[in-house]
């Protein structure tokens, strides 16, 4: 849980105003100012962009309806006094279809009062989800980063629930019109009780929205609890086989049973409170019906012929208030829904861009490094397709914790470069930085001379290749996997692509070759296969200035990650290529090394160069050596070759 640290004491304004205060980190800032979702403004505004025709219309029926009822009231009470002036058959038949005909009339008007909410409803949902798809593209990776995949997931799927607001609020609407004209009948029946009927009335709404904020935080307890169940089960569907092979059933047993008597808990204390508040709500709304019925009779000294039509009015008062709380427990469910819903559609798409600034709005600056950043630059008379890249002073903060410290790097457009470093160094982040994962607290990134922020990330992604063990593999077609990401226009060159990716022999085993479905996450293939798949989906970008690759060998042989690497190579050679590898001895073929260590790079030079004295590099270089050579080819090791299904012993190592 978080914990709230509140420092009290005196402060000097006069030192406090000549010292100056570091800024605060983009994110920090626009948590900072944040403005707090208002789900019921949000909802009016989505509704209101249909014009508000259609919603005066509907309240004007509604108060319609409300009539009606207490006008079918007074026709059933005069039922009583008329029936014995109905003497001949035809006119008490006549009396019979009057009724009916106004029974229909009132049905007439309700049903499209009914068909409207729905429809109200289906609209409501519909623009939800439209806000919602435009809205997700837009954010910063990092709000993903923050989020289980099962939260964001969640949120998705409880979109529907939505569609149930309108009918809800137009529920409440009728039942407080019916109380509100049930008052008025009551009033001018017995204008003696008028005070005792508005002390009910006032009873019967006021009950249910003091108990509206426990009822809120009690839903979203249920809520949290419910949405760790649903991260539980997701974990528990993709760790399955690890779960089995480690014989962790019980313990996932237990923890699954320690989030269910949680979340029954708290289920436990929303019914609880919902209770209490309908017993407190009935027992002061029936004690005050009873006090106002009996004074009213004691006053009159006897019954009247619309005493009856008081006491249903009265007992009627009770009924009403039970219905507006029962909408009133609804409500902290569908509130909680949709303020999951607008914490994302209220999140900052971008941080760099000032908070008034309109979502579809590009600043001039952004649009000359978006023009830069996808045309290939020229130099010295030539077209350079590959990308500049400089980072001057760089740091990178990643939850208070520095993960890139003080890098100071410039790598010509076109330039390959390797980068090593041991396990947690920093070298992935580098790559992060690139791909926007991470941004500089402090420093400057610059793109072909150019500044970058983060509204410059998405024009980045367009030209840049990216291959990671970490990419997913949809449970889709081999073809579609390859090209989801290219479109049409590279099914041409998905031979090429194949054949330099090594793909051929892997799609001649599929069953039903091109259009075989992977499994999800990629189940039906090797892990080696899998980064052949993700390397051929990079491969396929036509117009890529930049190549990020991270392990993107991981898997395969050493033969492999050899012909592999020089394939990549080749295919981008005019493309600028960052390669992180724990395969120091690859690197040799680089012209330039960077080696990471602790957040920084402590060493940047050819191979050559490195290689010749007591370096990091030379270390990593010789470590690499020593296990190959001395730990693997022991002679205590029992090698196994498997080849096309089958296993066989072999001499000695390869």
């Amino acid at each position: 849980g978080a914990v709230l640290l509140r420092l009290g004491g005196l402060r000097d304004v006069a030192l406090a105003s000549h010292r100056e205060e570091p800024p605060l980190s983009l994110e920090l800032a626009a948590a900072l100012h944040e403005q707090a979702p208002h789900p019921i403004a949000t909802v009016v505004r989505l509704l209101r962009e249909d014009g508000l025709l259609a919603p005066l219309a509907l309240l004007g029926a509604i108060g319609i309806a409300s009539g009606a009822v207490v006008l079918e009231t007074l026709l059933f009470r005069g039922i009583f006094d008329i029936s014995a002036m109905l003497a001949l058959a035809s006119q008490r038949l006549a009396a019979v279809f009057g009724l009916l005909a106004f029974m229909t009339v009132m049905l007439a008007i309700q049903i499209p009062i009914v068909l409207e909410a729905m429809r109200q409803g289906r609209h409501l949902e519909t623009r939800l989800r439209m806000a919602l798809l435009k809205k997700l593209p837009r954010l910063n990776d990092r709000y993903f980063q923050s989020r289980p995949v099962s939260d964001m997931a969640d949120r998705s799927h409880g979109i529907h629930l939505s569609r149930s607001v309108p009918t809800m609020a137009l529920q409440f609407v009728q039942s407080v019109f019916e109380l509100m004209l049930t008052l008025v009948g009551v009033i001018v029946i017995a204008p003696a009780s008028a005070a005792m009927a508005l002390a009910l009335v006032i009873a019967a709404m006021v009950v249910p929205f003091l108990a509206q904020p426990t009822l809120n935080e009690r839903d979203l307890r249920v809520r949290n609890h419910a949405g760790a169940l649903n991260g539980f089960y997701l974990d528990a569907l993709l760790g399955l086989v690890p779960i089995r092979a480690h014989r962790a059933e019980h313990n996932v047993r237990r923890q699954h049973e320690s989030l269910l008597v949680e979340w029954a808990g708290s289920m436990r204390g929303w019914i609880r409170m919902a209770l209490a508040a309908d017993g407190v709500q009935t027992l002061v709304c029936s004690a005050l019906a009873g006090w106002l019925l009996l004074e009213h009779f004691l006053r009159a000294g006897g019954v009247g012929g619309s005493d009856l039509l008081l006491v249903f009015w009265t007992l009627k008062l009770p009924a009403i208030g039970t219905r507006v709380a029962g909408l009133v427990h609804q409500y902290p469910a569908q509130r909680n829904v949709l303020l999951r819903l607008m914490e994302p559609l209220s999140a900052p798409e971008d941080l760099d861009r000032p908070a008034h600034a309109h979502a579809d709005a590009i600043e001039p600056a952004a649009s000359v490094l978006v023009a830069a950043t996808l045309t290939p630059r020229t130099h010295a008379g030539a077209i350079t397709r590959g990308m500049r890249i400089a980072i001057e002073r760089g740091n990178v903060l990643a939850a208070g914790h520095a993960i890139l410290r003080d890098v100071d790097l410039d790598i010509a457009a076109g330039e390959h470069v390797a980068i090593v470093g041991v396990s947690g160094a920093g070298k992935s982040s580098l790559l992060g930085l690139l791909l926007g994962w991470h941004r500089l607290a402090s420093g400057r990134l610059l793109i072909d001379d150019l500044a970058v922020g983060g509204n410059d990330i998405e024009a980045m992604r367009r030209v840049t290749a990216w291959v990671d063990p970490a990419i997913q593999i949809w449970n889709r077609s081999f073809l579609d996997n390859l090209n989801y990401a290219s479109g049409d226009e590279s099914l041409a060159r998905i031979g090429e692509v194949m054949q330099a990716a090594r793909l051929r022999g892997l799609v001649e085993k599929l069953p039903q070759g091109l259009q075989t479905s992977l499994g999800e996450g990629g189940a039906l293939l090797s892990g080696g296969e899998g980064q052949r798949v993700r390397l051929g989906r990079a491969l396929l970008m036509s117009d890529a200035r930049l190549a990020l690759l991270d392990e993107p060998f991981r898997g395969l042989d050493r033969a492999q990650r050899h012909a592999l690497l020089g394939e990549v190579r080749a295919w981008w050679k005019d493309t600028t290529l960052l390669c992180v590898t724990h395969d120091v001895r690859e690197t040799l073929s680089f012209d330039r090394v960077l080696v990471i260590e602790d957040g920084r790079i402590v060493e940047d030079a050819s191979p050559s160069e490195l290689s010749a004295t007591a370096t990091r590099y030379r270390a990593l270089l010789d470590a690499e050596t020593t296990v190959r050579d001395h730990l693997w080819r022991g002679s205590q090791w029992r090698r196994i070759e498997v080849r096309d299904g089958q296993a066989q012993p072999i001499a000695e190592a390869a």
